[in-house]
């Protein structure tokens, strides 16, 4: 799966997020399934809105984590990879 800088995603709505005693999750009902979040993944999540590229996403993530950009970028571009392969962004 192909993302780029300038796709703009968007949350599934039939995903939940919970925060759970071992921290922030997203829950599938449908495939039954449950996927941990990182601080990073979290952010990420908080920021796909359908409004903001996936450049503006890194960009603004930059300002919260004090990382090395080409780390944050192969980060944010691996979760949003596994969310469109589980189905759980657009």
């Amino acid at each position: 799966m192909m993302v780029t800088l300038e796709t703009r995603y968007k949350k599934n709505d039939t995903i939940m997020y919970k925060e759970l005693a071992d921290g922030p999750a997203l829950i599938d009902p449908y495939r039954r399934t449950m996927t941990s979040l990182n601080d990073t993944a979290l952010e990420v999540w908080r920021l796909l809105d359908g409004e903001r590229s996936v450049l503006d996403i890194i960009n603004a993530m930059r300002d919260i984590f004090e990382t090395d950009e080409g780390h944050l970028k192969k980060d944010v571009l691996d979760f949003l990879k596994e969310m469109l392969k589980r189905e759980m962004i657009r």
